[in-house]
């Protein structure tokens, strides 16, 4: 089928890219409750997966990015 996919992976470190499990699991969670699904992917299981519908608005992706904004942003505290 067609549609769009975005995956993005988070580490604990940059240097030496040590998969960041936890934390991902943190985003996971948190962007459930305010209502956006994600996926995860990966070996280790710390690539966010993002595949919205070939439908989607741009006030959808705003509402996307400003959740994973404030779940990154609390999965990093």
């Amino acid at each position: 089928g067609m549609g769009l996919m975005l995956g993005v992976e988070l580490v604990s470190d940059r240097k030496t890219k040590k998969p960041a499990k936890q934390e991902t699991l943190a985003v996971l969670e948190a962007a459930r409750e305010m209502g956006v699904l994600v996926g995860k992917g990966g070996l280790d299981g710390n690539v966010l997966r993002i595949k919205p519908p070939m439908c989607i608005t741009a006030e959808d992706a705003d509402f996307t990015i400003d959740v994973l904004d404030r779940a990154l942003t609390a999965a990093a505290h």
